[in-house]
């Protein structure tokens, strides 16, 4: 074989490689997208189609709202939805049930010019209350959520009656170790439309999101696709997805969280600290921290549950909810 023939067959590799990755990049959102599209309509999710729309600042915000009784607000992590309430919703009875989707996350229709980025989560958390005319209420908050919620405690205290953190992040360790790869992947321009692909792959699928829980058992095939095609279902989903992530790699933003730590210290409402306690992300040492830093807190650890107590042991985390929430709010 001449040289010839070897450029030609390489030139030709090359072109074929520049050619699948650019329709990959295309099918990923990052060429052709404009900075004002919208997410589109809820995912088919099994979940989403009771959701509700209810404007926040311009920003069409997706929520379920269930059940009767006092209302008890959960806020959700990233890169997961309200879905993670799923299978612990229908064990809260007595309880009216407020679950929206945060920026940046799930259905909620925030644009790829919108920011994502903690203070304005707590921004939306507030005038999704103030839309519902609902002053002060109970809330639970899991992983960024609970993030949102720290920042709810040391700002606004007088609009949280009762507080559950659940492996949430919090000062300046997030995000965790084991999840830092997804992230540089998801927002690497070369690697992104790969990863896109690759995740339309099950077993990818699940060694991806098994870093959330104790027991992969945990992670049906129906839950894996609520949490990838929440972010792949269109290209303007993934695109924020790039977007979200690039700031939690950003290294100010953890400062938020951390800056809240005097507010949290002045928090003097009882606040539950319910944890799964093989969390491999956010672990023993950062729950022992909040326990230590929130005056009135308890800690209860939620056994051979990880960083999604709440989907992987529904039962006893319920359970722990509502005595607490049931004690927090007697006389």
């Amino acid at each position: 074989m001449n040289a010839k023939t070897v450029v030609r067959i390489l030139s030709a590799l090359l072109l074929a490689t520049a050619l699948l990755w650019g329709a990959l990049a295309a099918r990923s959102g990052f060429v052709g997208l404009e900075s004002d599209a919208r997410i589109g309509p809820p995912v088919d999710d099994g979940w989403s189609a009771q959701k509700k729309f209810i404007e926040v600042r311009g920003t069409p915000i997706a929520y379920v709202d269930s059940g009767e009784g006092k209302p008890l607000l959960l806020l959700h992590g990233c890169p997961f939805s309200s879905v993670v309430w799923k299978n612990v919703a229908p064990l809260l009875p007595g309880r009216r049930l407020l679950a929206p989707d945060l920026l940046g996350l799930g259905d909620t229709r925030v644009t790829l010019s919108d920011d994502y980025r903690l203070p304005r989560e707590a921004e939306m958390v507030l005038g999704f209350l103030d839309a519902l005319g609902i002053d002060a209420i109970d809330v639970v908050g899991s992983d960024h959520g609970g993030a949102t919620l720290q920042l709810l405690l040391a700002e606004h205290p007088e609009r949280v009656k009762l507080a559950v953190l659940t492996n949430a992040e919090a000062y300046d360790a997030w995000p965790s170790a084991p999840e830092r790869p997804y992230l540089e992947a998801v927002t690497n321009p070369l690697l992104s439309p790969l990863f896109h692909l690759a995740l339309s792959v099950t077993a990818v699928r699940r060694e991806v999101f098994d870093i959330a829980v104790h027991s992969p058992d945990a992670l049906t095939d129906e839950t894996l696709a609520a949490f990838v095609e929440a972010h792949t279902s269109s290209p303007a989903r993934w695109q924020r997805l790039v977007r979200f992530y690039r700031w939690q790699l950003d290294p100010a933003h953890p400062q938020v969280t951390l800056a809240a730590v005097p507010g949290l210290r002045a928090f003097h409402r009882p606040v539950l600290i319910l944890w799964g306690e093989a969390d491999g992300n956010f672990g023993r040492a950062i729950a022992e921290r909040l326990a230590g830093d929130l005056p009135n807190s308890r800690l209860q650890w939620v056994a051979d549950a990880g960083h999604l107590p709440m989907l992987e042991a529904p039962d006893a985390y319920a359970a722990a909810l509502n005595t607490f929430l049931a004690e927090g709010s007697a006389p």
